[in-house]
């Protein structure tokens, strides 16, 4: 059982701590560090929680395991260089950092001390993500040409201008688009070049709601990425290949049609990635597994994510070195 500690109780650490608290014979949280502790107590208290708001007195605690950092985005690169520092294998909830040289000072943290850096994308541990990568590993759509990832959802309707959520800084243009993102990166290897378009209509806020991005991989793969944050849910990933395409559409769905057979659908039961994130990241933290997105391909999504917005606001297709 990994002990483990989470900075961050914001609506999405304490989903994270939910999945597992009482539910896991892998992981459990025992600490909690949070900025205003007493918006947290309670929750706390229920799932039997230390808390406090002293990050340093819980990273010298040697009880403690690992660390699961989740707090506000601008705070991921410093919370996670003291969690790596103090020799703590170390998951970061996405987005890992906001710059690419940020991203590299974790990953040389994570080396130096000899200790798992994870990166925390709930997605990729989705049973309709988890048989595409067994398709195309295993050859059954052929080559892949091409990927299409599309990410709208309506969040960005509700943000009010001076939160840390509406700066353009902290979310660039077409940054919602790492929910595909990172899986195509994890399937079809790094990115080359990156040209997006962006642009801002619909939200008080200086954000850019829409996003397209044209991806050319380093093997030639070709891909498209739209991310739009005042529209209706749709999510969708599809790969062509020359022996077929697979596609999925919403949450649990997996479709496959082979050149020349009969379309193949598969709906997945309810499933709780956050859950299989945290098990997954406890297996790691032990060396039973290798972690499935590896720290130089999170480290690359940052990057990619970083040209797209210089890619939209300089008007030019950015080459990744």
């Amino acid at each position: 059982m990994i002990n483990a500690a989470i900075v961050g109780l914001g609506s999405w650490g304490r989903k994270l701590v939910g999945s597992v608290q009482g539910k896991s014979d892998q992981i459990r949280f025992s600490s909690a560090v949070t900025r205003t502790v007493s918006k947290a107590e309670d929750f706390a208290k229920t799932h039997d929680m230390a808390l406090g708001d002293d990050l340093a007195s819980v990273l010298a605690d040697p009880a403690i395991d690992a660390v699961v950092v989740a707090g506000p985005n601008p705070l991921h690169v410093p919370h996670g260089l003291a969690a790596l520092d103090a020799g703590k294998p170390t998951m970061v909830i996405k987005p890992m950092a906001l710059h690419l040289a940020e991203a590299k000072q974790l990953q040389a943290a994570s080396d130096k001390a000899g200790v798992l850096l994870a990166l925390g994308y709930n997605r990729c541990f989705m049973p309709e993500i988890v048989e595409l990568r067994r398709r195309v590993r295993a050859g059954d759509l052929g080559t892949i040409l091409h990927a299409e990832g599309n990410f709208c959802v309506d969040r960005y309707l509700g943000l009010k201008p001076g939160s840390w959520k509406s700066d353009l800084e902290q979310s660039p243009a077409g940054s919602l688009a790492d929910h595909m993102l990172y899986n195509m990166i994890s399937i079809l290897g790094p990115i080359a070049e990156v040209t997006t378009v962006a642009s801002g209509r619909a939200t008080e806020t200086s954000l850019m709601d829409t996003a397209a991005t044209v991806l050319k991989f380093v093997d030639g793969t070709s891909g498209l990425l739209t991310a739009i944050g005042a529209t209706g849910n749709y999510h969708r990933l599809v790969m062509f290949g020359d022996k077929g395409w697979a596609e999925l559409r919403g949450t649990g769905n997996f479709s496959f049609q082979p050149i020349g057979g009969k379309l193949e659908e598969i709906k997945f039961p309810k499933f709780e990635p956050e859950h299989a994130q945290l098990e997954a990241f406890a297996r790691a933290v032990t060396g039973e597994v290798e972690f499935e997105i590896s720290p130089s391909d999170a480290v690359h999504g940052v990057g990619v994510i970083e040209a797209m917005g210089q890619s939209a606001q300089q008007g030019k297709t950015i080459t990744l070195s």
